[in-house]
């Protein structure tokens, strides 16, 4: 309990009295939480607010590429530079207010032009035209009123983040708890292998917690856990949460903690069945990659399967990395060296969320519907490392060469839940979501986090 306690004295440091539904017993979070209106109107604020992921960068690999980025009833669009760098603005025409972009696209001859009645501007958001501009009074198209106004960018892990406040501490600021846990994974280098989206029936925050933790596995993926039944499979083994007062949370490594801590005694790999660390983990990684064509590939599943003999789990977990770098350097993947602190599993505030081993990674981004709380949009993404050299070839939600829904067995494993969950939220006879201190522990900060920011506004 002590670590859920001091993260409580933060909580206490803020007055969130006034926030509706708070979390005041840090391991009961009201249920309203996911459903209310009146905490659905509040919440929006966290949006406004800020930063979250708009687009991977090979969403828009070249000059005057851009994407629309929708959250709530605001829509942006990202625009790359001349010079490679990236601008978001505002999607709305200053004259009526028509959305320039819709989906995504590229603007040619470097111009950005309004469908409905042609003004332009640069790819600076800089206005460059105005049809029949002496039909207008001129103070009321002054250069600083046409131009289009632009939200704060910050560039990462390969990803584009915005905010639509800006005088919102900047982008670095708001990541120092879990930046160096994820630089280690390469995101910067990775291309986005398949994309899907879904319209769940749930809340966002219940799509996303849904991923938050591994209790779930013993129940929800029996092949991940060995089919290990109950007590059998050690929940507990895989609890090792780290969080800070931004409401990110991280597991200690993207290894096992046995690679990292020689002579600890380790109980991640024990159960009944004496399943040695070689079987477990191939188990786990082959049920990712059969499930879900992310996290890893063929390569490394070939690799482990000559490792299965192995006992030692400091030999085994030794040989196998030392050959995933070996094989990945062979076929021109540019891995990032090995560093303890780097995470395989993290949640990063608002709506970041993924898994990650050596240049593979299944990452998600949870949004609210624009209007009812009962609802959200979720992307699923896979990201890997390609050879050095290889063309970015640009990704579309569900596109011709992705694998089908149906196919992602492991991932509908989870989604299967989420709005089985809404449902029960719902019910009138449960005030309270009961959270297990830490199997749990990224939710509780989670929600900690979110009152803390929304007490700045109520």
């Amino acid at each position: 309990m002590t670590s859920v306690q001091n993260e409580s004295a933060v909580n206490d440091a803020v007055d969130t009295s006034k926030v509706p539904y708070r979390v005041v017993d840090e391991l009961l979070i009201p249920t309203a939480r996911y459903h209310s209106q009146e905490f659905f109107e509040v919440e929006k604020n966290l949006w406004k607010h800020s930063w979250q992921l708009a687009c991977h960068e090979t969403e828009i690999p070249r000059p005057g590429d851009f994407t629309e980025y929708k959250i709530l009833d605001q829509s942006i669009m990202v625009i790359r530079q001349k010079d490679g760098s990236v601008k978001a603005f505002h999607n709305a025409c200053r004259h009526r207010g028509t959305a320039i972009a819709c989906g995504s696209g590229t603007f040619r001859a470097d111009q950005v032009v309004c469908p409905f009645h042609g003004w332009r501007w640069n790819l600076e958001g800089k206005n460059t035209y105005i049809y029949a501009r002496d039909a207008f009074r001129e103070e009321t198209i002054k250069q600083e009123d046409v131009d289009l106004p632009q939200v704060q960018v910050a560039l990462r892990w390969g990803f584009v983040w915005i905010n639509l406040d800006n005088d919102a501490a900047p982008f670095e600021e708001s990541i120092h708890g879990i930046a160096g846990p994820l630089d280690g994974n390469g995101f910067e280098k990775a291309h986005i292998t398949w994309w899907h989206q879904i319209e769940f029936e749930a809340n966002w925050k219940v799509a996303q917690e849904a991923f938050f933790e591994a209790y779930h596995v013993m129940q929800a993926h029996p092949e991940m856990a060995g089919f290990l039944r109950d007590e059998d499979y050690n929940a507990l083994a895989y609890a090792h949460y780290r969080t800070d007062p931004q409401g990110h949370g991280w597991t200690d490594s993207r290894a096992p903690r046995i690679l990292q801590l020689p002579g600890q005694d380790d109980q991640m790999f024990a159960d009944p069945e004496k399943m040695t660390p070689a079987v477990k983990f191939y188990m786990s990684a082959k049920v990712m990659w059969e499930g879900s064509q992310s996290q890893t590939n063929a390569h490394y599943i070939a690799i482990l399967e000559d490792l299965l003999e192995m006992t030692d789990a400091q030999e085994f977990f030794s040989e196998f990395f030392k050959r995933a770098y070996i094989d990945a350097a062979k076929r021109g993947v540019e891995l990032t060296p090995m560093h303890p602190d780097t995470t395989g599993h993290w949640s990063m505030f608002p709506n970041f969320t993924g898994v990650a081993m050596l240049g593979c990674a299944l990452v998600y981004r949870s949004r609210p519907h624009p209007t009812d709380p009962n609802k959200c949009i979720y992307d699923f993404f896979a990201l890997e490392i390609p050879p050095t050299g290889t063309p970015v070839k640009k990704p579309q939600i569900g596109a011709d060469d992705a694998p089908t829904w149906d196919e992602l067995w492991f991932v509908q494993q989870d989604a299967s839940n989420i709005e089985r969950m809404q449902t029960g939220l719902r019910s009138s006879a449960l005030e309270y979501v009961r959270l297990g201190v830490d199997v749990e522990r990224l939710i509780i900060n989670w929600h900690q986090a979110l009152d803390r920011e929304l007490a700045k506004y109520v």
